[in-house]
Formats: structure tokens, sequence, C-alpha cells
């Protein structure tokens, strides 16, 4: 594998995303590494890339080696061509972003409410002397009475 990598920077395909693909073969880059399938690579990124460069092939392999895997196979992979949901978004960084928000949402209005509340509406704090100092939970009602 390392002298194919080499061949294809001596030819000067570094800039070459796709090296190989068929139905039933998986699509990889110029160091062999699986890519995603085409239907989940367009929907994932909407804009073809540019091509990997010299300079960031070269930083690829550096991490590579410095992880003890460049060069090694990997375990085979099947090919998963799916039709994957619409993104909630423009790009997968603005897909993640809204769905942690639509989770948090609810937690984000009620936090928000909370901070919004009047001082006036929470029980009053009881005085020192009317703590109970005693291992476990103790519950304080309006007045400062304990149970």
């Amino acid at each position: 594998m390392q002298a194919r990598v080499a061949r294809q920077q001596a030819r000067g395909l570094c800039t070459t995303l796709a090296t190989r693909s068929s139905a039933d073969t998986p699509r990889t880059n110029e160091l062999d590494i699986v890519m995603l399938a085409p239907k989940l690579r367009r929907a994932v990124f909407k804009q073809a890339g540019a091509g990997a460069t010299r300079e960031q092939i070269r930083i690829s392999i550096e991490h590579l080696k410095a992880q003890g895997i460049y060069g090694k196979q990997g375990e085979p992979v099947a090919i998963s061509d799916f039709e994957p949901p619409a993104l909630l978004g423009d790009s997968i960084e603005e897909h993640f972003r809204n769905l942690g928000e639509l989770a948090a949402h609810p937690y984000l209005r009620m936090a928000e409410e909370f901070a919004r509340a009047d001082d006036s509406s929470f029980p009053q704090m009881p005085e020192a002397a009317q703590w109970r100092m005693q291992s476990g939970w103790t519950r304080y009602a309006d007045g400062g009475a304990s149970r």
C-alpha cells in the first residue's frame, strides 16, 4: 500500500478524492481508507470537495504513522448505500446543532422561566437555628418547618 501511495504522489494524483469505485467495492481515498457510500456522501457533503493537497496527505500519513496504523489493512466494511433522512440544516454541523437544540429546548425554556421567576415565589430559607443537622435528606416547607 505504501508503494501505491508513493506512485500516486509521484504521478501528481494527490488531488483525486476517489481512487476506485464500483457497485461492490467500497470507494477509497489516496491512503486506501474507505470513504462514505455515494448517497450518504451526497447527503452529508452537499458540495463536492476540492481534493487533498500533497501537504494534507503528508500530514495525514504522519498522523497515521504516529498512531501505528499507516499501511495496515482495516476490517472489511459492508457497503451501506442507503437513502439517509434529510439533514436539518445546510451542513452536517448545522444538522447536529439543530438536533441538539431540539432536544435541549424544553429544558432551556424551563431554565429561562426559572431565571425570570420572582424571588417571592420561592420558599423562604429557614433560619440557621431551624436547620436539622442529620444525615439524609431534609425537606423544608414554607415557614421553615422540616419533615
